[in-house]
C-alpha cells in the first residue's frame, strides 16, 4: 500500500513493502530513484539486520548458523502503516515466524518518514522486545537519480563531502555477492580531497566503500550547476557508492552503514562484525539520514 504524503512544494509517497520512501518530488522534480527493474528495482531500502553480503549466506549467533541472505530480509517484508500525517509516515515491523528462521531475535522497527520543502528524513529505530541482548547491523541504500535533469549525463555530477578526506576507498567483490577482501585494491577517490567526480568506469567491479570519514554529510550535485542534494549521514559508520556494474545506469546509490559485509577469512559470528549493535533488553536504537534539496 501506497501513501501519499504533501506540502506546499514538496510531495512524496511511502509503501509498505519494505517501508521504503519511494518517491520525493520537489517544486516538480523527482529526486528518488524510481526503480526500474532493468537496472534495479528499489528505491531507498532498509538494510537490517545485515548489511552486504554474508559468508555463503550463512552467519552465527551464538554459534549457531542461520540462512542469512545478502541485506537482511527487512526490505522484502510487508510492514504496517502505523501513523500517517500529511508530512509523516511511520512504519512498523515485528519478528515473525518466518524472521525467526534467519534471526533468532524478537526485536520491534520502526522507519519514520518526515518531508518538508525543503527535502526529507529516514529514521530507523530498533527496539529488543526479546528477553536476551540482541545484536544486528543496520544501514541505508537510497537511489538517487543521477543525472537528475533532462539533458545532463551521469559524469556532469560529483560527490563533494563536507570535509577533506584522507581515506582509502576499498572495493568489494564482485563474486560471492560482494565480500570485503584485502587483496581487493584500493582507490585513492578520497585522498586529501573532498570532491570524487562520478564515472561509470569506477564502479565497474561493484560497491565502493569508505570506512573511516571524517565527514558526517555529502552533497551530490551537477558540477557545472552546482544544483542536487545534501545527504547527512550523521551516526553511520561506513558509507558506500553503488550504482549496478558496468549497466551505465541512471542513478546513483548513497548508502550509510553501521555494519559491513563480510570478509573473507572472517570467523562467521556476528558478534565480530565491525559497527555490529548490541542491544540490551527493552533498550532502543535509532539513526538516521537526512537529504536536504540543493536548487
Amino acid at each position: 500500500m501506497n501513501t501519499l504524503l504533501k506540502t506546499a512544494k514538496a510531495s512524496a509517497v511511502g509503501s509498505t513493502t519494505g517501508g521504503e520512501l519511494i518517491s520525493y518530488v520537489h517544486n516538480g522534480q523527482e529526486y528518488v530513484w524510481q526503480g526500474l527493474p532493468e537496472y534495479w528495482p528499489s528505491h531507498a531500502p532498509i538494510l537490517f539486520p545485515t548489511v552486504g553480503a554474508t559468508i555463503d549466506g550463512s552467519v552465527k549467533f551464538g554459534g549457531k548458523a542461520y540462512p542469512l541472505p545478502k541485506h537482511g530480509f527487512a526490505r522484502k517484508q510487508e510492514f504496517r502503516l502505523l501513523e500517517s500525517t500529511s508530512d509523516r509516515l511511520v512504519y512498523e515491523l515485528y519478528d515473525n515466524q518466518a524472521s525467526h528462521e534467519v534471526y533468532p531475535y524478537r526485536f520491534r522497527l520502526l522507519i519514520t518518514h518526515k518531508i518538508s520543502d525543503e527535502g526529507f528524513s529516514t529514521e530507523y529505530t530498533v527496539e529488543n522486545v526479546d528477553s536476551q541482548d540482541i545484536w544486528f547491523c543496520i544501514g541505508g541504500h537510497a537511489g538517487f537519480r543521477c543525472p537528475m535533469k533532462d539533458g545532463e549525463s551521469f559524469s556532469d555530477y560529483k560527490l563533494v563531502f563536507e570535509k577533506v578526506e584522507n581515506e582509502d576507498v576499498i572495493y568489494t567483490t564482485n563474486y560471492g555477492g560482494g565480500y570485503i577482501d584485502a587483496a581487493l585494491p584500493v582507490t585513492d577517490k578520497l585522498k586529501n580531497t573532498n570532491e570524487w567526480a562520478l564515472d561509470y568506469a569506477d564502479f565497474d567491479v561493484d560497491v565502493l566503500l569508505a570506512k573511516k570519514l571524517e565527514s558526517s554529510s555529502v552533497k551530490l550535485v551537477n558540477r557545472n550547476t552546482g544544483k542536487g542534494i545534501d545527504f547527512n549521514f550523521s551516526g553511520f559508520k561506513a558509507l558506500g557508492i553503488w550504482t549496478p556494474p558496468k549497466k551505465q545506469a541512471p542513478f546513483v546509490c548513497i548508502e550509510p552503514w553501521n555494519g559491513l559485509p563480510a570478509h573473507l577469512g572472517e570467523t562467521g559470528n556476528f558478534e565480530d562484525k565491525p559497527y555490529a549493535i548490541k542491544l540490551g533488553v527493552g533498550e532502543k536504537y535509532s539513526v538516521g539520514y537526512s537529504v536536504k534539496v540543493i536548487d
